[in-house]
C-alpha cells in the first residue's frame, strides 16, 4: 500500500520519517526531494554539468527514517524525464536511516545543468504486509556524509586493475604490429632502392668505384631510414647504437669515395 499526503504528514510528526520536512513538497503520493549537493570526484559541489551520457550522484537535503514497516522508492519527477535524464536508485529498506542517494544520468543530445534546492526526484512510501525479521543494517546505514563506492572498492580493485593490464596489452599489440608494417615496407622501399640503382649503374657501364659510391649512398640512406624507425618503435638501446654505427660507416665510405675520385675537394 502507498503513503498517501495525510499517511506521510502523520509519519513526519509522530515517527520523524522526513528530517528536514518541507510541507511544500509534499505531493498527494510522495514527497519532492530537494537537491543539497552533487557528489563530483568526491567533492561536494553546488551545480553539475552533463554532457551526454554522463551521470553525477545527488544528495538530498532530507533524511528519511524508515520504520520496519515501510520502504522507500526514488522516482524521477516527469518534467525531468522530459527534460532529458533518467535515474538510478536503490530501494530504501525498512529500518534504514540515510539520506536520499540517487543517480542522473543524461541520455539527451545536449548538456543539461544541475544546480541546488531543485527537485529532481520524489520519494514514494509503501506499507509492507508486516515486518521482516531483520530490518536493514548494511553498508550504507545512517549514510549523511556521500560514501561513494565505500566497502565495495577493494572487491572492485582487482577487476580494474585486470581490466587495466589487459587495455595495456591491447595497446602493446597494437604498437607491435605498427613496427612490423613499418619493418615491411622499409624492407620493400631498401630492396626496391637497391635493385634500382644497381640496374641503372649497370646500364650505364659503370665503373667499380661508381657501383661501390652510389651502394655505400643507398645503403647509408637505407640503414638512416632503419635507424630513425627503431628509435620510433622502441628498438633495444644496443640494437639502435649498431645501426647508427652502419649509418656513419657507410657515409663516411661515400664521402671517401666521392674525395676519392675528386668529385669534392
Amino acid at each position: 500500500m502507498v503513503l498517501v499526503d495525510h499517511d506521510i504528514a502523520r509519519m513526519v510528526e509522530s515517527n520523524s520519517l522526513i528530517e528536514n520536512f518541507d510541507a511544500n513538497c509534499l505531493t498527494n503520493i510522495g514527497y519532492d526531494l530537494r537537491t543539497e549537493y552533487f557528489a563530483v570526484n568526491q567533492k561536494e559541489e553546488c551545480s553539475a554539468t552533463l554532457k551526454p551520457g554522463e551521470s553525477v550522484f545527488v544528495a538530498s537535503k532530507e533524511a528519511v527514517r524508515l520504520p520496519d514497516n515501510l520502504l522507500g522508492r526514488v522516482y524521477l519527477k516527469n518534467s525531468r524525464i522530459r527534460q532529458g535524464l533518467s535515474l538510478e536508485s536503490p530501494v530504501y529498506q525498512p529500518g534504514h536511516f540515510t539520506k536520499v542517494f540517487f543517480r542522473l544520468r543524461n541520455v539527451s543530445n545536449g548538456e543539461i545543468k544541475l544546480s541546488e534546492g531543485q527537485k529532481y526526484a520524489m520519494i514514494v512510501f509503501e506499507q509492507l504486509s508486516g515486518e521482516p525479521d531483520e530490518p536493514y543494517h548494511g553498508t550504507f546505514q545512517s549514510e549523511i556524509d556521500f560514501k561513494g563506492l565505500a566497502d565495495y572498492t577493494e572487491i572492485y580493485k582487482e577487476q580494474v586493475e585486470e581490466i587495466e593490464k589487459k587495455t595495456e596489452d591491447l595497446k602493446n599489440m597494437e604498437h607491435s604490429i605498427y613496427a612490423n608494417v613499418l619493418v615491411i615496407l622499409t624492407v620493400f622501399v631498401a630492396l626496391f632502392s637497391f635493385l634500382t640503382t644497381n640496374i641503372g649503374l649497370f646500364s650505364r657501364e659503370s665503373s667499380s668505384a661508381e657501383f661501390a659510391l652510389y651502394n655505400f649512398i643507398t645503403l647509408g640512406g637505407i640503414s638512416f631510414l632503419v635507424a630513425v624507425l627503431c628509435s620510433t618503435i622502441g628498438t633495444n638501446k644496443s640494437a639502435k647504437q649498431a645501426i647508427w654505427i652502419a649509418t656513419a660507416i657507410f657515409f663516411v665510405a661515400a664521402f671517401f669515395l666521392l674525395w676519392k675520385m675528386k668529385i669534392i675537394a
